[in-house]
């Protein structure tokens, strides 16, 4: 069965089960990082970093589907060990990109948010999850603000925004 599916369903797959181990291990044991100790510091790290890797993965699925939703072509990549999704084809037009673009900055937004209004204050977890958020976000605003600032000057999708997919 695994063999039958796109590479777009297994990277679901894959992803559904990054989130899912991200909501598992919030609820089950980030509680345990208000505590000092190995205990506390090993599940608030690991339990903070899970929700980095969330919000990453759903930052490059915000991307793919409104670039989808904007009419866009987009071709997967062919390696699940990849943790680029997609490469968005540089013959999309400027409104494609920038709706494709959006998708994702709106994702680490509402991560962004959610790590400062929603987690819980005192916990060694929120505050991983907040330092790897907000790394995100500024690798965003550093390597991807500025493919959108070149397609605005040049009026067009930067060949520099398609992602190299691996063989």
């Amino acid at each position: 069965m695994w063999e039958s599916l796109s590479m777009f369903q297994k990277f679901a797959v894959r992803d559904a089960v990054i989130v899912g181990a991200t909501v598992l291990a919030w609820s089950t044991v980030a509680g345990y990082s208000a505590s000092n100790g190995p205990l506390g510091d090993l599940v608030g790290v690991l339990a903070g970093l899970l929700v980095g890797a969330s919000a990453f993965v759903l930052h490059e699925w915000g991307h793919l589907l409104a670039g989808f939703a904007a009419g866009g072509t987009a071709r997967a990549n062919s390696s699940l060990r990849s943790s680029f999704l997609f490469s968005f084809d540089a013959d999309n037009s400027l409104a494609q990109f920038l709706v494709m673009s959006i998708g994702g900055f709106a994702v680490t937004g509402l991560f962004l948010w959610i790590a400062y209004a929603v987690l819980p204050e005192g916990l060694l977890a929120t505050r991983v999850a907040r330092g790897s958020v907000v790394f995100l976000a500024s690798l965003t605003v550093l390597l991807e603000f500025p493919l959108v600032g070149i397609a605005l000057v040049r009026g067009r999708t930067p060949a520099e925004a398609a992602v190299k997919l691996a063989s």
